[in-house]
């Protein structure tokens, strides 16, 4: 049975690795305030959509932050490469280890969303949320990574 269809080869681990930790901390640094990309050379317009809507218009144009937006851009991209990139050996057990990985990882992330939305509010709401943009993908990275360390340490693994 063919179970990893939508995988990436196993080098695009590493590609995302050297992709996704430069950029994590560079968006951290931003967040804490250390970068100010307040020149114009930098903002780019993005349309705003229609949520936003004072002028009547659908569709507006606004300013916003070329080098932040590309830096999040990129870091989802590396972030699934890390996700979703094969194992050497990809059989039946590991790919039981990926959904279920994956299913506790959405359950949760949707508790500590439910959490936000009840206790936290103003501009700290902003940023709980700003980081769940990458706490689906991270929460998955890090409980696969466990299940599969705890797998080949058991006795059943064999290389």
């Amino acid at each position: 049975m063919k179970t990893n269809n939508f995988l990436l080869p196993a080098c695009f681990r590493k590609i995302g690795w050297i992709i996704s930790l430069p950029l994590a901390a560079i968006l951290i640094f931003y967040l804490l305030g250390y970068f100010d990309y307040s020149e114009a050379s930098t903002t780019w317009n993005f349309f705003d959509g229609m949520f936003n809507n004072s002028s009547g218009r659908v569709l507006n144009l606004i300013a916003g932050k070329l080098i932040l937006s590309v830096c999040m851009i990129l870091l989802v991209i590396g972030l699934l490469f890390i996700a979703f990139s094969k194992e050497k050996i990809e059989d039946e057990y590991i790919a039981k280890l990926r959904g279920d990985s994956l299913i506790w990882s959405v359950i949760v992330n949707s508790v500590l969303l439910i959490v936000t939305f009840l206790f936290v509010y103003g501009d700290g709401f902003i940023f709980v949320l700003f980081l769940n943009l990458y706490a689906l993908l991270i929460l998955f990275i890090i409980k696969y990574n466990i299940a599969l360390r705890n797998f080949k340490k058991s006795n059943d693994y064999e290389e």
